[in-house]
């Protein structure tokens, strides 16, 4: 080591590396190795006793597990497509109006700038029995004359978690797809116009293929938000209706700390992991099959 003389950017960089392996790095490696063991927080000893592959085994046979991620699947599937079509029609009203655009694109931004912990307690206010704004709507323009148990009811409480992603997240696909609509050029627009296509060809053929690179950018964004969603599913309804709206990352949350099974929560969070990867995977090969399609036809 004596004549070991670092460069200037290795030592400028160096505190930087260090800063990331301690809050990075290391915790990645120990939680790796806790998902080998049968670490409980209520017994520390528990985690220096390997039992290799015991846990992930255990995962394959629990079926609690692969119903929150069933429930982790569909609920990644509704709310992509929900926000993807409702940003979609945003982006192409905005797109057209002639006045108050910046505004409008403004007004856009409100939802994703609220944190998900506030979203929470949002809807789960306007979604109370007695109290939320929803029932006292419905029963207001005698639509439903008891109050609706939105979040003690199982598909019900599903479909108000829904809404509440829908609502804080269609803005990240509205502001991309209408960034796609404004960097579009208008000559092909035109050509189809004048070739008698009507505004539904036009869509389809000449504006959907410019702006699905944008959509699919969006879509690997919020795949991994909802992969990993935590958050509002935690404030609005705890898993429940009696698990019933359980999540991927709430069932690892309520094993690590509530069952103090570490060990087990780190090996469901691990596996959990397969699914942001494989939905950032094909949303990737998309987007660039989107790219390569525009490349050849404009």
């Amino acid at each position: 080591m004596k004549g070991f003389k670092p460069s200037a950017p290795i030592l400028l960089l160096l505190p930087a590396f260090v800063v990331l392996a301690a809050v990075v790095l290391v915790p990645l490696l120990l939680s790796l190795y806790s998902s080998f063991t049968p670490f409980r927080l209520t017994r520390p000893e528990t985690f220096f006793v390997l039992i290799g592959f015991r846990n992930y085994v255990s995962i394959l046979s629990n079926p609690d597990f692969w119903y929150a991620f069933g429930r982790t699947v569909l609920l990644l599937t509704v709310a992509l497509n929900l926000e993807m079509l409702l940003g979609l029609g945003l982006a192409m009203l905005v797109e057209k109006a002639t006045r108050g655009q910046r505004i409008l694109r403004t007004l856009m931004m409100f939802p994703m700038m609220f944190s998900p912990i506030l979203v929470g307690f949002q809807f789960k206010f306007m979604f109370n029995d007695n109290i939320g704004l929803v029932n006292n709507a419905l029963q207001s323009f005698g639509i439903t004359q008891d109050a609706i148990p939105w979040l003690i009811e199982s598909h019900l409480a599903f479909t108000a978690i829904t809404i509440a992603e829908v609502w804080s997240s269609t803005s990240i696909f509205a502001i991309l797809i209408l960034a796609g609509l404004l960097a579009m050029p208008k000559e092909p627009i035109e050509a189809a116009r004048v070739d008698g296509c009507t505004p539904w060809q036009t869509f389809r053929y000449v504006t959907w293929p410019f702006v699905m690179p944008f959509a699919y950018i969006a879509m690997t964004i919020r795949s991994l938000d909802v992969a990993r969603a935590y958050d509002i599913v935690k404030i609005m309804t705890d898993g429940g209706p009696a698990g019933r709206t359980e999540l991927l990352w709430t069932l690892v949350g309520r094993t690590a700390y509530s069952d103090a099974r570490m060990g087990l929560a780190n090996a469901m969070a691990y596996f959990s992991i397969l699914l942001s990867i494989a939905f950032t995977v094909y949303f990737y090969n998309k987007l660039a099959a989107a790219r390569a399609q525009i490349g050849a036809e404009w």
